[in-house]
């Protein structure tokens, strides 16, 4: 389930930015139905990382991140999304965290 997201997450990001990326992340999680706390944040986060291997695109940190924590919020485990920016050299990293747990 998480290579289309991974998809979708990789084309909207190119083509409306970060964040109406994450505005539609965050409604998809609102129109669909909660899912139950099944799974740890862990194997939900692996999820993700095994759906990147059946894909041709190269997925940047930041997709994989935004899924991520789409996955753990809709599996009720609160997540936070951080991004963070280095000015010298320019370069950023996005992370998900989630009961003190660093993923991505």
């Amino acid at each position: 389930m998480s290579a289309p997201l991974l998809c979708l997450s990789y084309l909207s990001t190119k083509m409306l930015g970060l964040d109406r990326t994450v505005g539609l992340f965050a409604r998809m999680g609102r129109w669909r139905q909660r899912a139950s706390a099944e799974g740890t944040a862990q194997s939900h986060a692996d999820s993700v990382t095994r759906g990147m291997q059946f894909l041709p695109l190269r997925i940047e940190c930041l997709d994989q991140a935004i899924v991520t924590w789409y996955r753990l919020n809709r599996h009720g485990h609160p997540a936070t999304l951080n991004i963070g920016m280095r000015l010298t050299p320019v370069s950023g990293h996005a992370w998900v965290v989630c009961d003190r747990e660093v993923f991505v």
